[in-house]
């Protein structure tokens, strides 16, 4: 056999494995979680469960929702956003609180506007917190509609969005169940770690019907800017840089000075545009019915008033002649 055609078939190789006396070791799950504590809290028909937890990476806290029907939704927070959305929980509630005594003040006119309020079938925003972390970002929105207040909490993450939905009378429940398990678990490492990086304070600008929020953070990739609009129907943000805070900046303001001297005027009356075209009887359909025949070249549309005009021309010839308009044809469908 010619050596040069032929070709072994290469031996496969296997890995020898030692052989170790006695059972295999376990294998840990990575998902592998400690319960430390748990509170539980019954707000109408909800349930909801702040639970605290440890695993491989440390300890963390979890705030679940169980509804009536039996759905759960969870919200992981490590210890720091926990204290940070403790704060944003107890301003909110204050909030409340004041919009409370405002209507109990104002009597008969709160009721009317409730009313009013009530036939809204949108939820109306009155107040919203944004805390960012490099892999999360939370949202709590103080909001109003047919039942009454209630506060939005969301998760947003690169892979999902959990919402939970607490009502006014379960706000201050949670707060509490918060604050004592960071009482409890919390040691305030985590914060003086963050301290070394000294952050300007988040500022928030409302107009019309949406509110814009800048709040400054920082990642593995250095501080950034986040710019979020808030709607009562949508969230949209974008994410700017530290590096190019200061070119954004002049873009800004570049355009802020020539918009500035820019007039806009209004027309009282309004000019047609150049592709509508004039109403004129060449383009006016008929209003007269039409005469169709049928050959071999396809279908010919001919109206009755081009058929008379035809037969007082041609009054030596016995048969008329027959001529189709091409605006006819262009303005009806063939069959």
């Amino acid at each position: 056999m010619n050596p040069l055609l032929y070709r072994p078939p290469p031996n496969p190789h296997f890995p020898m494995m030692p052989y170790l006396p006695g059972p295999l070791p376990q294998r840990r799950d990575i998902q592998e979680e400690e319960d430390l504590a748990s509170v539980a809290l019954q707000v109408q028909k909800k349930r909801f469960y702040v639970d605290v937890k440890r695993n491989r990476r440390g300890i963390f806290m979890k705030i679940a929702e169980v509804s009536s029907d039996g759905r759960k939704a969870r919200i992981l927070l490590t210890l720091q956003a926990a204290v940070e959305i403790k704060d944003k929980l107890k301003d909110l509630i204050d909030v409340l609180e004041e919009i409370k005594s405002n209507d109990e003040s104002s009597g008969a006119q709160t009721s009317d506007a409730n009313k009013n309020t009530d036939s809204q079938p949108s939820n109306s925003l009155i107040k919203s917190h944004i805390v960012n972390y490099p892999y999360r970002r939370y949202f709590l929105d103080l909001k109003r509609n047919r039942r009454g207040h209630f506060l939005r909490l969301t998760m947003l993450s690169t892979l999902n969005r959990i919402q939970l939905a607490i009502p006014s009378q379960g706000m201050l429940d949670l707060y509490n169940a918060i604050n004592d398990m960071l009482g409890k678990w919390w040691d305030g490492s985590e914060a003086n770690d963050s301290k070394s990086v000294s952050l300007p304070e988040s500022k928030s600008l409302r107009f019309d019907n949406r509110t814009l929020y800048f709040d400054s953070s920082f990642n593995r990739f250095g501080t950034y800017l986040r710019i979020s609009e808030v709607r009562t129907a949508s969230r949209t943000a974008i994410t700017i840089p530290g590096r190019s805070l200061s070119r954004f900046r002049d873009i800004i303001n570049g355009l802020a000075e020539d918009l500035s001297n820019v007039k806009v005027t209004k027309n009282a009356e309004e000019q047609p545009s150049s592709n509508e075209t004039p109403d004129t009887p060449d383009n006016s359909e008929p209003s007269e019915p039409l005469e169709v025949h049928k050959n071999g070249d396809g279908v010919k549309i001919k109206s009755f008033s081009s058929y008379k005009s035809r037969t007082k021309t041609n009054e030596n010839s016995h048969i008329p002649s027959l001529v189709t308009s091409k605006h006819t044809i262009q303005k009806n469908i063939l069959v």
